[in-house]
């Protein structure tokens, strides 16, 4: 028997380039409770600090020419610059979009079945408020009313949760079927 270092398995790398803070600090949550050390997976997540989806994808665009990412996904709302041209531009960068539609705190009121219907941007952020009792961009949020328990429930009713958990664990894009 030979000594030696122990061969190691090449990690797959992630660049999750979120819109804002609270984009930021949901990802950072999932990638706590999802990503194990010695997985093969290394998240690198990203704040693009607002300015609309086209701002986010060319942000993640340009990050990953820094590093080579194996993967490079954005988390972004659609109420801002959500367009043809920003499809196009993502796809031309090999970028991955997970939209929310209109924006996180309609995802994440929508994983507690709160009704939806016929809201704007500015009421569901006010509705999140009010159901959880801070802003989405309060990481004590996250803790609180999003645990690993919680999320196993939710990632089964809402895709995009899926999606990510799905990424976070495997360092893989999986595509709306």
């Amino acid at each position: 028997m030979r000594g030696g270092a122990a061969s190691r398995r090449v990690a797959r790398t992630v660049l999750l380039a979120g819109e804002g803070d609270s984009e930021v600090l949901f990802l950072q949550h999932l990638k706590r409770l999802y990503v194990q050390r010695g997985s093969g997976v290394v998240v690198t997540i990203k704040n693009a600090r607002g300015k609309g989806a086209g701002h986010v994808v060319d942000f993640a665009d340009r990050q990953s020419r820094n590093a080579a990412y194996d993967v490079k996904v954005v988390l972004l709302d659609t109420d801002a610059d959500w367009n043809d041209k920003t499809r196009a531009m993502a796809r031309k960068a090999r970028v991955h979009v997970v939209a929310c539609e209109p924006c996180l705190e309609a995802v994440l009121l929508q994983m507690h079945e709160v009704p939806l219907e016929g809201r704007v941007t500015a009421q569901l952020k006010h509705l999140f408020l009010t159901r959880f009792g801070a802003v989405a961009s309060d990481a004590s949020v996250y803790e609180r009313h999003f645990s690993h328990g919680q999320l196993e429930v939710f990632r089964h009713r809402v895709a995009l949760l899926e999606r990510l958990i799905h990424l976070l664990i495997n360092a893989e894009f999986q595509a709306i079927a």
